[in-house]
């Protein structure tokens, strides 16, 4: 297999929610167009990491919003999860909107826009980039491994959607990441069940308790930061706790997992008989690599809500930053109100044929925070899409 080559107009590297739709647009449009993912199911993130909601989708106001900020294929997954599960609707959490959801029909509903382009799109699941071949500024190739062995894959254009930046840092594409004192903290879920008699106060005192046994040196810093989300069944809720680039590790994630937990059923009735059910199966990273693009996003463009005469879509999440002395910190848009993000922040300045969706895409470490959310990331990934099939009709 080592000598098999495949060509394709645009590959897709990552099936998570920008990877999965960047593909599905690049072949609605015609192009001829290949996904891999390493896992054996799309989603990516919004799946192993046991989210529940999606954010980034609405303006905040102080009416409940109508429709989501951004048209397209976005609209397309909405309508589907509503048919699927009815009684998840769009909620407001402290001043932002969000929308839940299940993480089975969330990949129900990607496996069906996959399918519908069938004609177009080719999809490689347990299949990972290994290497880059670059020439004259422009993927040449990218070797891939995979269920049919090692082989290359010749592209006139391929769109990063792997949230670490994996072609990016293999072709040696111009990108930054954030000093690991600069960094912030990841984050790692766990599913409860079996608390007892769970009351809308459990978000508040999950934090307040782990705040008292962080003052009294019975916990690292970092765990203090931890939060609890009620979900579904009144017996069950997640609990997400942060990780500092130290520590970040499946074996040690799990293991202050084990210590929150822990702590929790012995302060709090609420979680005495209770018992970790499910749990991320990675830790997940808030910021990676991200791409030295044609235009760097800044906390400023988006705090002005600053929109562009190239402007791909529209986001109005607030900055979110999880600092690893500090914990969370918000700094919101007026209400109302929404930035663009230009197409040129998905575009390499330094390969011709190299995009960007998702968490890696051309922006400064403080503009990540609001860009990086699921329904963002589904936008990017629409209009990548579009910008790697104009790239076919130029050469």
């Amino acid at each position: 297999m080592e000598n098999m080559k495949k060509e394709c107009q645009v590959l897709v590297v990552g099936s998570g929610v920008a990877g999965t739709i960047a593909a599905v647009s690049a072949a609605r449009k015609g192009a001829h167009t290949i996904l891999i993912e390493k896992n054996n199911f799309p989603g990516g993130t919004a799946v192993t990491g046991l989210h529940c909601f999606i954010c980034g989708l609405y303006v905040n106001d102080t009416n409940m919003p109508k429709g989501p900020i951004n048209k397209g294929i976005v609209r397309e997954i909405i309508s589907q999860l509503k048919v699927l599960s009815p009684e998840k609707k769009v909620m407001r959490m402290g001043r932002v909107y969000i929308l839940p959801y299940s993480r089975q029909d969330l990949v129900s509903v990607f496996r069906s826009l996959i399918k519908n382009e069938k004609q177009h799109l080719e999809v490689l699941y347990n299949t990972q980039a290994v290497s880059v071949r670059t020439e004259q500024s422009t993927i040449a190739a990218v070797r891939v491994r995979g269920q049919k062995g090692v082989f290359d894959i010749v592209p006139r254009a391929v769109i990063d959607c792997s949230g670490h930046g994996v072609i990016i840092q293999l072709s040696g594409a111009k990108h930054q990441v954030s000093d690991s004192k600069q960094r912030q903290l990841a984050g790692y879920t766990f599913r409860v069940k079996g608390l007892k008699d769970r009351d809308n106060m459990a978000a508040v005192k999950v934090p307040y308790y782990l705040a008292q046994a962080y003052a009294e040196k019975k916990i690292p810093l970092y765990l203090k930061f931890t939060t609890f989300i009620p979900i579904d069944n009144t017996d069950e809720g997640l609990c997400k706790i942060s990780i500092p680039p130290a520590r970040n590790s499946i074996q040690l994630a799990k293991k202050d997992a084990v210590v929150v937990h822990g702590y929790l059923c012995k302060v709090l009735p609420l979680f005495k008989d209770s018992y970790i059910s499910d749990t991320s199966s990675e830790v997940l990273e808030r910021e990676g690599s991200r791409l030295c693009g044609e235009y760097t996003l800044s906390a400023n463009d988006i705090i002005n809500a600053r929109k562009f005469p190239d402007g791909a879509l529209k986001s109005a999440w607030p900055i979110e930053l999880w600092n690893q002395k500090k914990g969370p910190q918000y700094c919101y848009i007026n209400p109302g109100d929404y930035y663009e993000i230009p197409a040129r922040c998905l575009k390499s300045q330094e390969i011709s044929n190299l995009f960007c969706a998702g968490r890696c895409i051309s922006v400064s470490q403080e503009a990540l925070g609001s860009t990086r959310v699921m329904g963002t990331c589904m936008s990017l990934g629409e209009q990548a899409g579009c910008e790697a099939v104009k790239l076919k009709s130029k050469n």
